[in-house]
């Protein structure tokens, strides 16, 4: 397609801010917004809104509540009489998905192609509501489950409570009468201009992603059944790796080496001397082992969630032989569900180098929590830093003979 006279190239999607592909439908917009308009007129879908019908729409996370994202497109002017309501409604053809062998990708194809399937060519499908096939139920849900928490990651709910507490407690994320009241409130983390991180900044965001840690890992069906211990152990093993994925994936895009968090504060490479040097050396690691990877790969929202449940799903973890086994099946099955989405989605060639460099991020994740975990040991014994009470039982256990075991074995 050849963009209309007066387009830049550098113009923006007026729906979700990701980078514009032309004029569609009478506005500057994507080619996934393009494409979700288009299926929706055609098919006449029909959309509810699981909050009060005010979710942000983002490049991010424009998938997550297609009600809301459909009234954007209107709301920026999107023209519904400027279909043509004579074209086959997007989506693959039978003949399509009877010969899947041989299939190649041929990004030359027009747009007046792309609805019309052959056995050797088709043309890749161009948003992730696209790509989702009757086997990803599970990707779905923990894309919703990802919405779900970060929603409340921005709202103002924080309980001060043990670990065990935390952990027995009801679930919150799929409690629908909770999050309506909680998950999006009109009092968010918000901010108008930036400014440069400190301590009770830390404090602040790790007690929040900590808190999100436990109520996250209530919402897999699994972890009811395991034994308490089996619990802590999960989580506990997971208390690094799984904030640093939220902070990183979340953070809006203000350069290669900087990481902001929703109320405006930010670090970047600038040293600070009042942090152990192990902290300091954890930041620099999240910029360079999971930052900028996760960019360059443009992980997309499903992506990231399923990436995440494989990440917290670690059979490494000191955890019983049983739940073990249980952890690595449910690992097995979202991570097939990953794979075989991003190849609907970009194809078998660019899937496997993005499939690739995404798992392979785990390795380097994993050393950085072990690294980070020693750093926390040390900077807890010296005094340097003021981790709370919730804190100390996460990574050193619930009572001081316990502490002193861990801290001198």
């Amino acid at each position: 397609m050849v963009p209309k006279a007066g387009f830049s190239r550098e113009d923006l999607c007026l729906v979700c801010q990701d980078t514009a592909t032309g004029y569609h439908y009478g506005v500057p917009s994507c080619n996934g917004c393009k494409t979700f308009f288009r299926r929706t007129i055609m098919k006449r879908q029909k959309y509810i809104c699981q909050n009060e019908n005010n979710c942000p729409v983002d490049k991010s996370i424009r998938c997550a509540c297609r009600f809301c994202r459909f009234e954007k497109c209107l709301q920026v002017g999107m023209n519904k009489n400027a279909l043509q309501q004579s074209r086959e409604p997007i989506g693959y053809t039978k003949r399509t998905r009877r010969v899947p062998r041989k299939v190649s990708f041929d990004s030359s194809l027009s747009e007046e192609d792309s609805s019309v399937g052959t056995p050797e060519r088709i043309t890749p499908p161009e948003s992730p509501e696209e790509v989702y096939s009757l086997s990803d139920n599970y990707l779905k849900v923990l894309s919703s489950r990802e919405k779900c928490a970060n929603d409340l990651r921005l709202s103002e709910y924080l309980p001060k409570r043990s670990l065990k507490e935390a952990l027995c407690s009801k679930p919150l994320l799929s409690d629908p009468n909770f999050m309506n009241k909680h998950g999006y409130p009109s009092l968010r983390h918000t901010f108008s201009e930036l400014r440069f991180i400190q301590q009770s900044d830390y404090h602040y965001w790790h007690e929040r992603d900590w808190f999100l840690l436990t109520e996250y890992a209530k919402s897999f069906e699994i972890f009811q059944y395991f034994p308490y211990e089996d619990k802590v152990q999960l989580v506990r093993h997971a208390g690094i790796t799984i904030p640093v994925l939220v902070q990183c994936f979340n953070s809006p895009n203000m350069g290669p080496d900087t990481v902001v968090f929703p109320d405006g504060a930010y670090f970047d490479r600038t040293h600070e001397p009042s942090r152990p040097a192990g902290l300091n050396k954890k930041k620099y690691q999240m910029l360079d082992l999971v930052l900028k990877p996760m960019r360059d790969i443009q992980v997309d929202h499903v992506e990231f969630a399923a990436f995440k449940a494989i990440t917290f799903l670690n059979p490494d973890a000191e955890i019983s032989l049983e739940s073990k086994r249980i952890i690595t099946d449910e690992r097995v099955a979202i991570t097939k569900q990953l794979y075989s989405y991003m190849v609907r989605k970009d194809g078998i060639e660019i899937a496997l180098e993005r499939f690739s460099r995404l798992i392979l991020m785990s390795s380097s994740m994993s050393k950085m929590a072990c690294e980070s975990k020693e750093a926390v040991w040390i900077a807890d014994f010296f005094m340097n830093i003021g981790f709370s009470n919730f804190a100390k039982e996460l990574f050193f256990g619930e009572n001081e003979d316990e502490n002193e075991m861990k801290m001198w074995s």
